[in-house]
């Protein structure tokens, strides 16, 4: 079974969540904003996760049935990439690339 997607309602889809849920707390986290995931340089943002909350709500409407990864929905149960070696198309996620430097509070 061949699944197909469109590509501008995706990038419509990712550029919303960077609208809606990234932009808004670029230099702009609480300290409660980010939590280490297993190591000091491994972060997570309130950021990450609302993004991928919000494509991952609506990813199903621009590609049906496809596989949806998130980075922190990976890191919260590692086996989910098993769904990729069977899948037809999958959808893979990162939604802040750069955690840790987002993460930083210095305007310099």
């Amino acid at each position: 079974m061949s699944h197909s997607i469109d590509i501008a309602a995706l990038a419509n889809l990712l550029q919303e969540a960077a609208v809606k849920e990234i932009l808004p707390r670029f230099r702009n986290l609480g300290s409660g904003d980010v939590r280490m995931k297993t190591e000091a340089i491994d972060l997570v943002t309130e950021g990450d996760e609302a993004a991928e909350r919000l494509i991952k709500a609506r990813v199903d409407a621009i590609a049906p049935g496809a596989v949806f990864i998130g980075e922190e929905s990976v890191a919260a149960d590692p086996a989910l990439l098993d769904k990729l070696a069977g899948a037809d198309l999958a959808i893979v996620v990162d939604p802040i690339d750069g955690t840790f430097n987002f993460a930083c509070r210095s305007s310099a």
